[in-house]
């Protein structure tokens, strides 16, 4: 009876070992998938300010154009092979902006979340005010940098504006140099895309990581024809994919990103008050 329950003891021991072993190569299997995979972020800043809804009649129309050209290149954000035996996946984001920025999405990866980016995107309605663009990219490269790719030199921004500033205003945001500065200094690319007529393309070429980075990239326009845009978007395109080949198949050491961590403590600014020689902390 004894030996009886030794050999059903050693059995149950086996069984459980083969089940930890099973369980082992599921997850060896997954992480050859996701190895695989080459993650490419890209964030779209679309300006809905009132320069541009207000720029022709019917008023507004320039917005549509403009979501109809991002919702279309959303569209063409398809997988692509690399010799190496790796897949660039694409994640996406949004905001548009005036003299506020609106989230339309974080970064979502295409496999799971692209039509549901493209029907945020469809229900952007113009703020219709004034333009904050140095604002406005400093909140993608946020986005860009919170989340998405673990591989940092993958990751895009497609800025889609008139360049028109707010004339008589100082850019609250630290301004258009500043800001493309910033995302220079983080690794991330910016294309600058143009909401015509009339677009300021000084401030377009600002915006953009070098001229390679803005050429003649048009969004809207009165004789823009469908192929100018898909050709504009084909171009970009290939830029990125091209230009992301190389990080993909390097086999350097760099692990998946891991889940976001908590929320930090608020911050506070400390208020002086000169005339009666005391500290106020007031808490954000």
């Amino acid at each position: 009876m004894r030996l009886a329950y030794f050999f059903f003891t050693l059995l149950l021991q086996d069984c459980f070992l083969l089940r930890r072993v099973l369980a082992q190569g599921s997850d060896v299997s997954s992480n050859v998938v996701t190895f695989q995979d080459c993650p490419v972020d890209l964030f779209f800043v679309l300006d809905t300010s009132e320069s541009v809804a207000l720029r022709e009649k019917p008023f507004g129309a320039l917005v549509d154009n403009i979501k109809q050209f991002t919702t279309q290149f959303i569209d063409k954000l398809n997988e692509r092979y690399y010799r190496c035996d790796r897949n660039l996946m694409w994640n996406a984001g949004a905001l548009h902006y005036s003299d506020e920025v609106q989230l339309i999405s974080g970064l979502t990866s295409m496999r799971t979340g692209r039509s549901g980016l493209k029907d945020q995107v469809s229900k952007v309605v113009s703020i219709g005010k004034g333009t904050y663009t140095d604002c406005a990219i400093k909140r993608g490269i946020e986005e860009l940098l919170i989340g998405g790719s673990h591989h940092k030199e993958n990751k895009y921004m497609i800025v889609v504006t008139d360049g028109h500033p707010l004339e008589g205003y100082k850019e609250p945001c630290g301004g258009l140099e500043d800001a493309a500065n910033e995302a220079k200094h983080q690794g991330i690319k910016v294309f600058s895309v143009a909401i015509s007529p009339n677009h300021l393309e000084s401030r377009l070429s600002v915006i953009a990581t070098d001229q390679a980075y803005r050429r003649n990239f048009t969004a809207t326009g009165p004789s823009l024809r469908a192929r100018d845009i898909d050709n504009t978007i084909d171009t970009i395109i290939d830029m990125i994919t091209k230009n992301v080949e190389h990080e993909c198949c390097s086999y350097e050491c760099q692990p998946a990103r891991g889940p976001p961590g908590p929320a930090g403590d608020p911050g506070y600014e400390v208020c002086v008050c000169s005339a009666c020689h005391f500290y106020q902390t007031k808490f954000a």
